[in-house]
């Protein structure tokens, strides 16, 4: 969501006063608070639809009660983030609302998250690393001839291979280093937040190796698979990327890696 300023944004966030009791916009780059509201008598019911921000995450804080959604937006052409917390959500509200979140970001098939987490979490973490002046490390994934496995065995056995590489590539990532996503059809998208270039490339190669001895066994057949994989490092001195442009250039260096005899890691 994007505003051409200050004023805008806040206009915009007043329609919601009644059921946050502390509104914040604050400037990502700088850190710096440019705007906070808060209304100790603010309605604990609240619709659902107050939470459908579109890029919205949701966090539910149950030691404290409290619900807090972020939204990732532009004022002036700078990044900034709309922050909405509400205090003494009910726990039955609070673990609806809760699983509601989980289902909206998780892909039904693997389990894994989906491209609506993607589209939300990457600018997130992005900021996050360059703030701190830590680089951030995405592989881009793609089974190689996927689509023969598909003619020949089936779309069953298609979605049983596409369920069993997101098994390996959850056992392969620690949750404290990063996260794996389903980023459409057969590709994936591994994000590692601090992880620089080298340690990127020895975790992905380790992923395909691991993919590449694998027996995929279903319907009395055994069958082994490759991936290919772009790494590509972002650092704050790159200057800011969008997901698409980052995934332009992943999507070239996996073009590479087809090109060149596929089951290998492009940097």
């Amino acid at each position: 969501m994007d505003f051409d300023n200050l004023t805008q944004a806040v206009n915009n966030i007043r329609n919601f006063q009644n059921y946050y009791h502390t509104m914040r916009i604050w400037n990502l780059e700088s850190n710096e608070l440019l705007y906070e509201s808060q209304d100790n008598d603010a309605s604990e019911e609240f619709p659902t639809s107050v939470l459908t921000f579109q890029g919205s995450t949701i966090f539910i804080h149950k030691d404290t009660n409290t619900l807090e959604v972020k939204l990732p937006v532009t004022i002036y052409g700078q990044p900034c983030s709309i922050e909405l917390i509400q205090h003494r959500v009910k726990k039955s509200d609070a673990d609806s609302i809760q699983t509601m979140q989980e289902l909206i970001m998780t892909d039904s098939l693997t389990g894994l998250y989906n491209r609506r987490f993607i589209d939300e979490q990457f600018p997130i973490d992005m900021e996050s690393a360059f703030h701190k002046n830590e680089p951030l490390s995405l592989i881009y994934a793609d089974i190689d001839l996927f689509k023969e496995i598909n003619d020949h065995y089936g779309h069953v056995v298609g979605d049983y291979v596409i369920k069993e590489t997101a098994n390996i590539f959850i056992q392969s990532i620690r949750r404290k280093d990063g996260w794996v996503a389903r980023y459409g059809g057969d590709e994936f998208l591994l994000c590692l937040p601090s992880i620089n270039q080298e340690t990127a490339v020895h975790i992905v190669d380790r992923i395909r190796s691991t993919i590449e001895k694998n027996d995929f066994n279903m319907k009395d057949n055994t069958f082994k698979i490759s991936c290919s994989f772009g790494v590509q490092t972002l650092h704050n001195a790159d200057g800011n990327r969008t997901l698409n442009q980052v995934i332009e250039l992943l999507d070239r260096k996996l073009y590479i890696a087809k090109a060149n005899g596929r089951n290998r890691v492009i940097v």
